[in-house]
């Protein structure tokens, strides 16, 4: 798996997933802007850490991910239909490892800070919902394309998280959602959690050659 550029960044990661239920408050566009910008500024000081080895990187990230994104709702949401049918002991196993995975598909990826740029560009709050959509840019160097990339953020227990996110108008929520029901229409949530663990096995292999 080739590194790809901070664009796709613990942002992508974090990329990914969003929640359709009601927010439970709303949060203001400003809040929602700083919450982002301050997410990025820190993606982005972990890439500049030169001497900082992949395991740091990871726990870095998990941190990132645990604090900014709402990982219970977003793995719900992306198991669908298999969630009501497993046990609270397979619940929690797979939040584990779907959180396992994310980190480490990305710690994976990013391969290490290149100059990239991030800012915020806009805010637009969501008539329906409330949410608060925070559009970003990621300029890269040597001419490359920049990256815009759409943040869904959601006050939950009185903090800002991100319960979504759009990369040239596709969902990353929805994307993981099919391609998790599709292992676990053929077998179920155990399919699920194989495939999980068969995929972080795969990572660890890749980080450690």
């Amino acid at each position: 798996m080739s590194p790809r550029p901070v664009a796709v960044l613990a942002f992508l990661l974090i990329a990914a997933f969003a929640a359709p239920a009601p927010a439970a408050a709303e949060i203001a566009p400003d809040d929602a802007k700083t919450f982002i910008q301050s997410m990025g500024d820190q993606a982005i000081a972990i890439l500049q850490q030169k001497s900082m080895s992949l395991d740091q990187r990871e726990d870095r990230f998990r941190g990132i991910l645990a604090d900014g994104f709402a990982i219970p709702l977003i793995g719900k949401f992306v198991l669908g239909s298999l969630w009501p049918k497993a046990t609270p002991e397979q619940q929690q196993q797979y939040l584990s490892l779907f959180s396992e995975w994310i980190v480490k598909t990305y710690a994976i990826r990013f391969g290490g800070y290149s100059g990239e740029k991030f800012s915020v560009t806009d805010t637009k709050i969501n008539d329906q919902d409330k949410d608060v959509f925070v559009g970003t840019r990621i300029d890269r160097p040597e001419g490359k394309p920049s990256v815009m990339a759409s943040w869904r953020v959601r006050q939950i227990d009185g903090k800002p998280k991100i319960v979504d996110i759009q990369v040239d108008g596709v969902s990353m929520l929805v994307t993981h959602r099919s391609e998790f029901a599709a292992v676990g229409n053929n077998g179920g949530i155990n399919a699920v959690l194989n495939s999980l663990k068969q995929r972080i096995a795969k990572l660890q292999q890749q980080k450690a050659g």
